[in-house]
């Protein structure tokens, strides 16, 4: 099948998407459209997608979009967790974006390959985000939300995505991979135009540029912790081994970029997406402020109304499942936040309940690709939640304020302001 990397406009799409020009639910129409021509990457999609997994829900577990190039999107809880655990015939090359490229010019190690040698290039970051290691790190975490806390606790009110989501995970992971502090603005701006300008971006040409200048910086970076190894994750790949060789300078820059990439955007639009829930339904604000000790569980709930994550694989033969036939190079996408909306799995699945019984979200996937940093994930979120439940009790959604959300491979939240008394 000849395929094209940019974005036709599928015969149909309704004169309101063409000219969208802001937050609104969608129309019927719009959802039916998205639901038969899926785009992830359109604004309008972006600001309103559960109706669509909804949709989709109640027709079938995996079904085709003809939007760039064509492409097979599951929705279906076993089906997802399906592809996750069988990469011999869900494959992460060449890419795991649709469309693809994430402005890398190889495959990212080790996400875009699979076992073995995903396997051998996934070990050397188990000894990094191992839950001891992690839990190390927590005094750290929480001084740091504290501090940033701090800053906005006086003036009762505050922009929750630039003043707390945003800068809580990018200055934990820049510590962590040994980038400057200083340079986080940079860091995040290439970090948006990679994960976020796929819709507007036909060519490829915004994501390739940043994605170049990232690995330029990158490679300074690795070449002064040769003169000067630090207690970062760069110094720890550039004294990796794999089969007793030494990573070399592309393989390092790899998983440098790949760590870039998930440390700077998943944790700020999980946490933007919770506080906005949160925001506008006091009662579960309110009971997590009464029992802090159910945060824990709150947290796993949270990630499971909205995980905000959507996953590419690529299919290695002809292959027929859950009813459908899919053919070998087809691309096909795992939209994590429909999986955990499944109704066959879950019941009820559009309400927040805390007290549901857990059954393993599928947020940070599944199989030999399930998110290495999962466990700092869900550190960094329990301290947010911990520490603004205690020192702010009462934040709402600041009135007249319409709230912009993003699609994407990693969905978002823009802005969201909060106000308290």
């Amino acid at each position: 099948m000849a395929r094209s990397e940019t974005h036709p406009a599928a015969d149909g799409l309704p004169a309101t998407l063409v000219d969208y020009d802001g937050p609104r639910p969608l129309s019927p129409e719009e959802v039916e459209y998205f639901a038969t021509h899926f785009d992830h990457h359109h604004p309008a999609f972006g600001q309103d997608p559960h109706p669509v997994y909804k949709t989709m829900h109640s027709r079938c577990p995996i079904t085709w979009s003809d939007n760039y190039g064509g492409f097979w999107i599951v929705t279906g809880f076993d089906e997802g967790r399906y592809v996750w655990q069988n990469p011999d015939l869900f494959a992460a090359q060449p890419s795991v974006s649709v469309p693809h490229g994430l402005g890398n010019s190889r495959p990212l190690l080790p996400l875009e390959v699979d076992p073995p040698l995903h396997t051998k290039h996934r070990m050397l970051l188990a000894p990094v985000f191992a839950p001891n290691r992690m839990n190390a790190l927590e005094p750290k975490i929480r001084q740091i939300c504290d501090e940033l806390i701090d800053a906005f606790i006086d003036r009762k009110e505050c922009e929750l995505v630039s003043e707390l989501a945003q800068p809580l995970p990018t200055k934990i992971f820049v510590d962590l991979l040994g980038l400057p502090r200083e340079e986080a603005t940079r860091f995040q701006s290439w970090n948006y135009q990679i994960l976020h300008s796929q819709h507007t971006d036909s060519t490829g040409g915004v994501r390739a540029k940043a994605g170049a200048e990232v690995r330029a910086r990158l490679a300074e970076i690795r070449d002064e912790r040769r003169r000067n190894r630090r207690d970062d994750i760069m110094s720890v790949l550039i004294d990796s081994e794999i089969d007793g060789e030494k990573l070399d300078d592309e393989e390092i820059l790899d998983h440098a970029f790949l760590l870039f990439l998930a440390g700077l955007d998943t944790v700020q639009g999980v946490i933007g997406f919770q506080y906005l829930f949160l925001s506008q339904h006091p009662e579960h604000r309110d009971r997590l402020v009464r029992e802090p000790e159910i945060i824990g569980r709150a947290v796993e709930e949270l990630l499971r109304w909205d995980g905000a994550v959507i996953a590419g694989r690529n299919l290695t033969r002809d292959v027929s499942y859950a009813g459908v036939s899919m053919k070998k190079g087809h691309p096909i996408i795992v939209v994590n936040r429909a999986l955990d909306r499944d109704p066959r799995v879950y019941t009820d699945p559009e309400t927040v309940d805390f007290d549901r019984d857990p059954k393993g979200t599928m947020a940070f996937g599944a199989g030999p690709h399930r998110c290495a940093g999962s466990h700092l994930a869900r550190l960094e979120l329990r301290i947010v939640h911990e520490h603004m439940h205690r020192r702010i009790p009462t934040y709402r959604l600041k009135p007249g304020h319409v709230v912009r959300t993003r699609g994407g491979n990693v969905a978002g939240v823009d802005t969201l302001p909060l106000v308290w008394d």
